[in-house]
């Protein structure tokens, strides 16, 4: 009985339970956007949340008057919008007076309510404006599999996807409105940092930059993220300055605002690659010869190879490519850095040291390899024996074309940018011409100020030659003619144009703006970038106002200095501009430079701090030999023929100074010690027999190592090493990494002891 009761109520319970209402899920607001255009869905800025704030980045195109907003709810519900002037309630894409509900501010706040009965979802959302510059949106092809975070996700920036953009003035003129076949990540340096570049390429030619000029229409365009300036200003100024100065070719650019796949990123420099091309560098197009002469060949499957020339340095060529009927040009090469050369397809060595990329054609024959690398060795042969061959008597204006020359320096010296005549340096030579022309001038977002490692402190101070102690523009600095080149270009043009535009109350150029405009144009979309990237308004303020007295007293520092320059005399310049004259070491660095035993690393640094390597090591004692370099040998797996440093060391181990490691390396960057320095110079002598015990003078004499007991006593016998005393407490620290500069002491001794003496 008990148990049909229980069934009973059981039953009763399970169906009265099914007669209850399911509780329904709590209203959600997602995917809130605007558009700029409502027709366009590729024009779309989604709602971005930093720091637990939700934020619209609103395009500068946008009209607060006619205000969209899309959303996705739910739930049917009632969707209402507050501000601190009233409500109103709209639907998704309904358009609206924003003043109507807000007082006109920078960063209007709007509330989002979704009401369904008694359920209840709020929003709070700030309006960003980001107006005076265009708006630029990318969207993926395939947003999920290879949006953003892949493209971004390939170190060798290999990933490159597809999609379309729009792209709009700040006044809401479609620029462009289509397909792009690539979008793909570019730079060196800056490619490592958060915000990322980017390189485009257009389904059609267009001029982005809507220039007039159908010359500038063009399928691929730069996008640059200025992360190393918080002004976001220095590349634009530069390539506004290079145009203004009628530099051929001088890059143009805008200022943007960039959304990727609706996510704002920020501000971006909108500008021309550096390439071969009608209104971009307009010389003959070799790579398209060699792609019609190779019609059949993919070039990049083909082995690349190295070539020595006739002076012994090398190149990288691409073996079993077929030539064109005329090698001789055009040619875009790039002075780079050792490091970032070898990773590119084609680039030669010279006997300096130097390495150039051939930048296009991005893939040589060795018969175009080989004469590139003979042309450009001829010139810089020019240049290094003051504007003449040694041999041929040709002049450096018969082969460079010298006003060329003289404003990339001007604009490498005027910004004290890191870069110059080190990377980043553009060279051009036509077909069926002698002449190799410099430029275009790039990448200026470390310059007037800003630069990293041993180079901070010089280019921090605008005062001061910086660019002419480059080894490069150092030998320029021999010639007469590059020198008057300065000068007159400078004082009668440079310096005028900076006074009368960039440094006036209003500016005479057309394309050269003041601070003030530059400023006023940034700002908002500065402003709005400052918040995704962490940089605040009295940062950007502060650093604005930094830039133009920076700007300011360089150019009467240099109007200055510049002027006594002439084609006659060589005015005497400072060795390094990082080594004081108050300083102990400035005496032994001084004297090892004039002993010609000792040099600085470029641009004038000296770095008396750094860490001297074992390749500095090997180098020096070599200068003191005077000996003639070896012929090369592969007697060190990391020691190369292309090496500054190759003939020393070959030379160090043939004569028993230096030996290798175990496994066949040198390794030359490896740091050396107080006391492997002083075991070197001992090799070096002989190894004399050494009877002294002056050792046991230094607290720490003891702990030096059996193999460097006899070098140390001699060392400090001759008085080539001297200790530190401190507190009456004598060591000699030799386990220390000796810097450059108590290198340079112990080598002047050296050989103002054995050498000058003996």
């Amino acid at each position: 009985m008990m148990r049909r009761v229980f069934g009973f109520l059981l039953a009763v319970v399970l169906v009265l339970g099914l007669m209850l209402p399911v509780s329904a899920a709590p209203i959600q607001i997602e995917n809130v956007y605007t558009l700029v255009d409502p027709e366009v869905t590729d024009s779309r800025a989604d709602l971005k949340t930093i720091d637990g704030i939700h934020y619209l980045f609103l395009p500068a195109a946008t009209d607060p008057g006619a205000l969209s907003l899309y959303f996705e709810l739910n739930d049917s519900a009632q969707i209402t919008l507050t501000g601190d002037l009233g409500s109103i309630v709209v639907k998704s894409g309904e358009s609206f007076d924003l003043w109507s509900l807000c007082t006109e501010t920078e960063r209007p706040v709007l509330g989002i309510t979704a009401q369904s009965g008694s359920d209840i979802t709020e929003l709070s959302l700030t309006l960003v404006f980001t107006d005076g510059i265009g708006s630029m949106f990318l969207v993926s092809e395939d947003p999920i599999n290879k949006g953003r975070t892949w493209v971004e996700s390939s170190p060798d920036k290999s990933n490159k996807a597809k999609g379309s953009m729009y792209y709009c003035t700040p006044e809401g003129e479609v620029v462009y409105a289509g397909a792009l076949t690539q979008i793909k990540g570019r730079g060196n340096s800056t490619w490592l940092a958060a915000k990322k570049p980017y390189q485009i390429k257009l389904d059609t030619k267009t001029d982005l930059l809507l220039t007039g000029d159908d010359s500038n229409k063009s399928k691929t365009w730069v996008l640059l993220t200025n992360a190393s300036d918080p002004t976001g200003l220095r590349n634009n100024i530069v390539y506004d300055l290079s145009v203004a100065m009628g530099m051929e070719p001088g890059i143009q650019c805008e200022p943007i605002n960039l959304f990727y796949d609706g996510e704002y990123r920020g501000t971006y420099l909108l500008c021309e690659k550096v390439e071969i091309g009608s209104g971009r560098v307009d010389i003959e197009d070799l790579e398209g010869a060699n792609e019609d002469a190779n019609a059949d060949v993919d070039l990049e499957e083909l082995e690349v190879k190295v070539g020595v020339t006739e002076k012994g340095t090398s190149y990288t060529y691409c073996e079993g490519m077929a030539n064109p009927e005329n090698l001789s040009g055009g040619y875009l090469l790039e002075m780079d850095t050792a490091i970032r050369a070898k990773a590119e397809v084609c680039y030669i060595t010279t006997t300096r040291y130097h390495y150039i990329v051939v930048k296009s054609p991005e893939f040589c024959s060795k018969e175009e390899m080989e004469y590139i690398a003979k042309y450009y060795q001829n010139i810089e042969d020019i240049v290094y024996n003051n504007g003449v061959h040694p041999v041929t008597g040709q002049k450096l204006e018969e082969v460079v074309d010298i006003e060329s020359l003289a404003e990339c320096y001007i604009i490498n010296e005027l910004t004290k940018n890191p870069d110059g005549y080190r990377t980043s340096t553009y060279f051009y030579k036509d077909a069926d011409s002698d002449i190799l022309t410099v430029g275009p001038i790039w990448d200026y977002d470390l310059s007037f100020g800003r630069s990293w490692g041993e180079f901070v402190a010089p280019c921090s101070k605008p005062e001061g030659f910086f660019t002419i102690h480059s080894r490069f523009a150092e030998a320029l600095y021999q010639s007469g003619a590059f020198r008057q080149a300065v000068h007159d270009i400078y004082l009668d043009e440079v310096s005028p144009l900076l006074l009368s535009s960039l440094l006036a109350e209003e500016s005479t150029s057309e394309i050269l703006l003041t601070m003030d405009s530059y400023e006023a144009q940034m700002r908002p979309s500065a402003l709005a970038n400052g918040l995704i990237w962490d940089i605040s308004e009295g940062h950007f303020t502060s650093q604005i106002k930094a830039l133009e007295g920076y700007i300011s007293v360089r150019n009467a520092w240099l109007t200055e200095n510049l002027a006594p320059w002439n084609s006659e005399t060589i005015i005497p310049l400072n060795s390094y501009i990082d080594v004081d004259p108050d300083y102990w070491y400035y005496e032994p660095i001084t004297k090892a430079t004039d002993y010609g035993i000792l040099n600085g690393l470029d641009h004038g640094i000296f770095a008396p701090d750094k860490q001297t390597t074992r390749a500095m090591a090997a180098k020096v004692l070599f200068e003191i030999s005077g000996a003639e370099a070896p012929e090369y040998s592969s007697r060190f797996s990391d020691v190369f023929s292309n090496e500054w440093f190759a003939p020393a060391v070959l030379w160090a181990a043939e004569n028993g100074v230096v030996k290798g490691h175990e496994d066949g390396s040198f390794r030359p960057n490896e740091a050396v010690t107080r006391q492997d320095m002083v075991v070197l110079m001992y090799r070096y002598l002989g190894s004399p027999e050494v009877s002294s015990t002056a050792l046991e003078e230094f607290t720490d004499g003891d702990t030096v190592l059996p193999y460097a007991v006899d070098a140390m006593n001699w060392a400090i016998e001759n008085g080539i090493v001297q200790g530190y005393e401190e507190d009456g407490v004598k060591t000699v620290k030799p386990f220390n990494q000796i810097t450059r500069a108590e290198m340079a002491a112990v080598v002047v001794r050296y050989y103002e002891t054995f050498v000058m003496e003996g």
